[in-house]
């Protein structure tokens, strides 16, 4: 069971924010409408290195699903990807010797491009499948977490490769919401629904294949960097959360700021350059409970 508070852990980057809103401004919706309720304003979007909470990355998704109405609105959008979207990962990535070892690297450090799920990777016969399990939201926000991630992992192979790539089979755990051939559309390979668990399959043939940009210096200094990140992340984010739990502890009593970090071992000015760090602070955080 996930607690109320771990939703308040800030570790998606703006930049996946910035980029779902861009779309939708594109598509004719205003940043407010698509920002409502979460806490951030358009100006939040120009600080890249900020982290937002779990909770507020499902409030900006109902927004989304609300203002479009229209389950095969994403599907008909083209797919777009560079490895920039994925920051430090898509380095690591792009830099391995071959795919299969990029997809380890995606496997292994897929919370810092902010997933809300658990990602695998096995190899079954002549497939290699990604599988998805554990989605910390459900209904259509599961749908859309897992449809926005699937359409993009063709594109980013392609980078990766340096030539075009289909997929074998997408297999979904709901029913087609969109026309079927939507679906088809969009992933460019054969669809089933209401299967076990959520899976993209492609050729396990592929996985030898050596990628363009391969350079083994850059991908051992690039993984180290995502292990120290990830890290610094999760420790970070464990931070918030355990601000949360002593500020729920006492309902109508709310500690100040000077005996969170005495409870912490650390100084007030320290906790509040943390916070900031972390797009938040002790107002905000006493807001949100």
């Amino acid at each position: 069971m996930i607690l109320s508070y771990s939703l308040d852990k800030r570790v998606i980057p703006m930049g996946l924010v910035s980029s779902l809103t861009y779309s939708m401004v594109q598509s004719g919706f205003s940043e407010t409408d698509v920002l409502a309720d979460t806490g951030l304003s358009p100006q939040d979007l120009q600080d890249q290195d900020q982290l937002i909470s779990y909770r507020q990355r499902i409030q900006q998704v109902e927004n989304v699903l609300r203002l479009v109405d229209d389950p095969g609105f994403w599907l008909r959008l083209p797919a777009s990807v560079s490895i920039s979207d994925f920051g430090l990962l898509g380095y690591a990535m792009m830099s391995s010797a071959t795919l299969e070892k990029a997809v380890q690297i995606a496997v292994k450090y897929h919370k810092m491009a902010s997933a809300m799920l658990e990602l695998s990777f096995v190899e079954e016969g002549k497939d290699a499948v990604l599988k998805l399990d554990h989605l910390l939201a459900g209904g259509d926000i599961n749908r859309f977490t897992v449809e926005d991630l699937f359409r993009g992992i063709a594109p980013l192979i392609e980078i990766l490769l340096g030539k075009p790539f289909m997929p074998r089979q997408v297999l979904l755990n709901y029913a087609a919401a969109a026309a079927p051939q939507d679906y088809q559309n969009a992933f460019q390979c054969e669809v089933l629904f209401n299967q076990p668990y959520c899976e993209y399959r492609l050729d396990a043939r592929l996985l030898s294949e050596p990628l363009a940009g391969a350079d083994s210096n850059t991908a051992e200094s690039c993984e180290n960097a995502c292990r120290q990140l990830l890290a610094q992340m999760e420790i970070e984010a464990d931070l918030v959360s355990r601000i949360c739990h002593m500020l729920l502890s006492t309902p109508g009593e709310f500690p100040r700021l000077d005996a969170i970090a005495d409870r912490l071992s650390i100084g007030t000015r320290t906790l509040r350059r943390r916070l900031k760090s972390l797009g938040t602070s002790h107002q905000k955080l006493l807001d949100a409970v």
